[in-house]
């Protein structure tokens, strides 16, 4: 799933440019979530962009709070992790 500080409305819109996505946006309007996160950019009152993996027992198992869209090394690291997961 993929949290956001954005309106709901803006979801609708981003999922409808991109066709389909495989998973679900949520909206964490209220900021709650980023900032239990610590990845809450209070100056422009924005989230960082960042990755959590969370195994079954809930338990942060990978972050980078660092995560770049356009870098290819970053998503292979994330889904070197699901893979690890998937395997348990």
């Amino acid at each position: 799933m993929a949290i956001s500080v954005d309106h709901i409305h803006s979801h609708r819109v981003f999922a409808a440019s991109m066709g389909t996505l495989p998973y679900p946006l949520l909206s964490d309007w209220h900021k709650q979530t980023v900032k239990d996160y610590n990845v809450f950019n209070e100056k422009g009152e924005v989230a960082v962009r960042s990755v959590f993996v969370v195994n079954k027992s809930g338990e942060i198992t990978y972050l980078n709070t660092s995560f770049k869209a356009d870098k290819r090394e970053d998503y292979e690291a994330v889904f070197e992790e699901l893979g690890k997961l998937a395997g348990q």
